[in-house]
């Protein structure tokens, strides 16, 4: 039996793990050269899949995308990104896709051959399925830009189910996790809180109550997620008015 009566939602920091991918780390990194390639580095792993999804609307195929992700992030090491990113003339989303455009354009009217991220692999495509994630926000209606805009909202929320996944199973809820996880993207239809009770041998009411509280962790961990890319907290209320519109779009 899992359970006989709501319990208690597991207590997580508020900073947890994100304090590493701040934006403010990419400036705090200006100046500090031992800091620059892992900051970038982490920065390129985690943001990597609007990157590949923007390239393959603008018409590349998936493994010329998989290349150029790498190239472009090559670039940015070897660049000076980390002395003119300005956190008050945008996002950080916005500077990495306006430094991708310029890199795209510039890469093609040199006519230059893209090498395999010039050797400096920060995504390991091998182990990934890119043209799954490129699927999942492949809208054929959508240009580049939106594209681009729906998959850096995708990856924000699965970042945040990810680490609400790992506080659950830190908790010894995996079970419970796994059973309401897919309430957290779509909500329950009639007779989904009774087959789950069923399933996790507890009451509907239970089961409604742990969704509440998953649902509310879930949303505090976004906004998590949105802050690790602004430079002034105070923007994350707009940042996710503008992430929600794009997934109503």
């Amino acid at each position: 039996m899992i359970a006989t009566g709501p319990q208690p939602a597991p207590v997580a920091s508020p900073r947890g793990n994100f304090a590493s991918t701040r934006w403010s780390v990419v400036l705090d990194a200006r100046g500090d050269e031992a800091q620059r390639r892992p900051a970038l580095e982490l920065l390129c792993r985690t943001y990597w899949p609007p990157v590949f999804s923007y390239l393959r609307r603008r018409g590349h195929s998936a493994a010329d995308a998989e290349d150029t992700t790498q190239e472009f992030f090559a670039h940015l090491i070897a660049g000076d990104f980390f002395d003119r990113p300005d956190p008050a003339r945008g996002r950080f989303r916005g500077y990495l896709v306006g430094a991708l455009r310029q890199f795209v354009g510039r890469e093609r009217a040199h006519g230059a051959a893209l090498k395999r991220g010039g050797q400096i692999t920060f995504v390991d495509f091998s182990e990934l399925d890119a043209e799954r994630e490129f699927a999942a926000v492949a809208h054929p209606e959508l240009d580049p830009s939106e594209a681009y805009e729906l998959s850096w909202a995708v990856t924000l929320l699965d970042h945040a189910v990810r680490r609400l996944d790992d506080e659950q199973r830190a908790a010894g809820r995996a079970t419970v996790f796994a059973a309401l996880r897919p309430f957290l993207h779509s909500p329950p239809t009639p007779g989904d809180y009774e087959r789950v009770a069923a399933t996790l041998d507890t009451s509907r009411a239970t089961v409604a109550v742990w969704l509440h509280r998953l649902t509310r962790r879930l949303a505090e961990l976004v906004k998590l997620e949105v802050i690790a890319t602004l430079e002034n907290p105070d923007d994350a209320e707009q940042e996710l008015r503008h992430l929600l519109a794009v997934f109503r779009r």
